[in-house]
């Protein structure tokens, strides 16, 4: 079968990825991802692809395979179809003439014919305007803001693979999305998901996992793969019940004025296990506090940073300590006020909400407690975790 041919370039470039770090998804990736677009677009011969960011052209290739399917009842001469795909609707490029010249030649051999003409050229994404029906491209993670609207402009549909959250898509656009889908982390360590853009704009979500799929009135963030739980933060986000007033203290550990002023007050910077004494104190000359360091007050302090899928852990600080400014403190009146704190964030409920805010990203700023309701909330909190859970 002529497909085989697909499937052998496939491989072929699998396995030189596993050596480098040039591609972003697996194979099972990509074609979750391609799963995201309409039906009716990829059975219709007249569509267009583009990949502006083809690297080696894998996406794409993932997606004729799929073509092949979805185009046999229009067009059912094996060859025929083949030659069509590459011809009238696989269309490719990249700055990098490296990479031009590996995804030429990958697609040739797919064809099987070195001869055959293959729609891939040399450009800079900024400078393509092409009009297709479909981008499909999996994307440099610094490009996302200026890829997106770029690309919606010129594209009836938009699909790219990207890093959720951190890939500095702003939030308020997040509504702009038709599907969604985390696909996990990459082999580059970092989460991946593929972003789908309809021509409409109806502000309503699709969320899909490999189970299921959730719709979603104007979201706020990018969920994991646990949609019951994104549903139950979600809820939770909108009721904008009163946070927690998180703060960072002002300086970075090799900051001037810690190196150069010495002293007695601890400024704690690593947390630590929880259980234990705190990781990291440097200790200052009073002279340099400031308010920001929470230095008089009692205090919870927990790590601004986090692991993906973990809750961090909070600790009660007493007066005499400060924090440096990758530990967070919030303010309490009492060792017994920290403690109910540190018991509420603890609790089922919370720690559903603290899981569903930090699925993709292990960040725990001060933006972060700003989604956390105050535990005065707590049987609110309850009330709307037991309609999601009971």
């Amino acid at each position: 079968m002529i497909t085989n041919n697909i499937d052998k370039r496939l491989k072929q470039i699998q396995a030189y990825d596993s050596t480098s770090s040039q591609s972003i998804a697996t194979p099972k990736d990509s074609n979750r991802a391609l799963d995201l677009i309409d039906s009716s677009i990829l059975a219709d011969p007249k569509s267009t692809y583009l990949d502006p960011q083809c690297g080696t052209g894998t996406l794409l290739l993932h997606l004729v395979k799929r073509l092949m399917v979805t185009l046999e009842p229009s067009i059912p001469n094996e060859k025929s179809r083949l030659k069509h795909i590459f011809k009238h609707q696989i269309y490719a490029s990249d700055i990098d003439s490296l990479q031009v010249l590996v995804c030429k030649t990958n697609f040739k051999k797919a064809v099987n014919d070195r001869t055959f003409d293959v729609n891939v050229e040399q450009t800079d994404f900024k400078d393509v305007n092409k009009n297709v029906t479909c981008i499909v491209s999996g994307i440099d993670f610094g490009t996302t803001n200026d890829f997106v609207p770029h690309f919606r402009r010129i594209a009836q549909y938009t699909l790219i693979l990207t890093r959720p959250n951190k890939c500095r898509y702003a939030a308020t656009h997040v509504h702009e999305l038709t599907r969604y889908r985390y696909l996990g982390v990459a082999q580059t360590s970092v989460p991946l998901c593929a972003m789908y853009f309809a021509p409409e704009a109806s502000k309503t979500v699709e969320f899909v996992n490999d189970n299921e799929s959730v719709k979603i009135d104007n979201p706020h963030y990018l969920p994991g793969t646990d949609l019951k739980q994104f549903t139950f933060a979600q809820e939770m986000i909108n009721l904008d019940l009163e946070p927690f007033e998180a703060k960072y203290g002002s300086y970075y550990i090799n900051a001037n004025e810690v190196v150069n002023n010495p002293g007695k007050v601890q400024l704690i910077y690593q947390v630590g296990h929880d259980g234990g004494p705190f990781r990291k104190t440097v200790g200052v000359d009073k002279s340099i506090i400031t308010p920001r360091e929470g230095v008089g007050v009692h205090k919870v302090v927990i790590s601004k940073n986090g692991n993906r899928g973990r809750k961090s852990v909070l600790k009660y600080a007493e007066p005499k300590y400060g924090t440096g400014h990758n530990a967070i403190w919030i303010k309490v009146e009492s060792k017994s006020e920290a403690e109910r704190v540190i018991d509420y964030y603890n609790s089922e409920e919370v720690t559903a909400l603290v899981l569903a805010l930090n699925a993709t990203s292990p960040a725990n700023g001060t933006g972060f407690w700003q989604r956390i309701p105050h535990y005065k909330n707590k049987n609110k909190v309850k009330e709307i975790y037991d309609k999601h859970y009971s």
